[in-house]
């Protein structure tokens, strides 16, 4: 679960670069890392859990830890985080 889905959502809309498809299916792979990432670590993602790189790091290294991630997912993953971290601190 992503708190603040609805908002991560229309951030990501609004700082989608390119056509309407493209940055359709960018939201789309966003929220589907994000929710990835609740799924094998068992977490919601809110402003506490990922709020810094720190968090992000922390977080990858978990998924990592699993060997049920790919080194590819985990990037794709971290891109995701790294925007849900931007619209939490106002970037």
């Amino acid at each position: 679960m992503i708190k603040y889905q609805d908002e991560f959502e229309g951030y990501l809309r609004d700082n989608a670069s390119g056509p309407g498809d493209k940055a359709a299916a960018f939201v789309k792979s966003s929220i589907a890392s994000l929710n990835s990432v609740c799924k094998y670590l068992g977490v919601t993602i809110n402003a506490k859990i990922l709020g810094s790189d720190s968090d992000i790091d922390a977080l990858c290294a978990r998924l990592s830890k699993t060997g049920k991630v790919s080194d590819k997912n985990i990037k794709h993953y971290r891109s995701a985080m790294q925007q849900y971290v931007n619209m939490v601190n106002g970037l």
